[in-house]
């Protein structure tokens, strides 16, 4: 088999690979990770359960690789600029309401991850700190600290809290106003703070 064959074979396989983790992503968001056979997820995506198969070996592999898939869409540049950071922020908001299936599995999955049992619990625990001390070390870079202050650790995690908080309400309510709120919220952290 010739190399531009592997290649053409390949992005097919990568191809297919991104449209079941679509699929997924709506089957999962409407009802939930435990709720959801790979039976189920294989019909939505046209293939038998041995073809499903042939691409992730089981629901937890393609679980975890919708969170990776995620995880990578939503890397940030650190910048010393709050306006920047700011637009950063509302600019990731704006696409998790675009995305609101996606967006609406996450929230399932968080909850569901609070069950020590769940596969991917310890990636959620590490997540959150992970996103925690992140924001506190960004939050210290705009407030011209070198090493995040307990003040910093304390509006990062209130930071997050807030948009967990408000994308859920708008997942129950879809005329919840999230983004008025949000830019509330970081209008009220960023002036009510030592930010330069």
């Amino acid at each position: 088999m010739t190399d531009s064959k592997l290649r053409g074979q390949y992005a097919k396989g990568e191809a297919r690979r991104e449209e079941i983790l679509d699929r997924a992503v709506e089957a999962f968001g409407k009802f939930g990770y435990h709720a959801t056979s790979m039976r189920e997820i294989a019909k939505v995506c046209g293939l038998s359960q041995a073809g499903l198969l042939h691409y992730y070996p089981n629901k937890e592999a393609l679980l975890l690789a919708l969170v990776d898939r995620r995880e990578q869409n939503q890397a940030h540049e650190i910048t010393k600029d709050i306006a920047l950071w700011v637009d950063g922020i509302l600019k990731q908001e704006a696409a998790n309401e675009k995305e609101k299936a996606l967006t609406q599995l996450w929230a399932n999955l968080v909850g569901e991850a609070t069950d020590p049992a769940f596969p991917a619990h310890s990636y959620f625990v590490k997540r959150y700190s992970r996103t925690r001390k992140d924001m506190a070390q960004q939050i210290a870079g705009i407030s011209g600290h070198q090493q995040p202050t307990e003040e910093d650790q304390v509006k990062a995690a209130i930071l997050v809290a807030l948009w967990d908080g408000l994308q859920t309400q708008w997942l129950l309510d879809p005329k919840f106003d999230m983004k008025r709120y949000f830019e509330y919220g970081l209008t009220m952290l960023t002036r009510y703070s030592q930010f330069k």
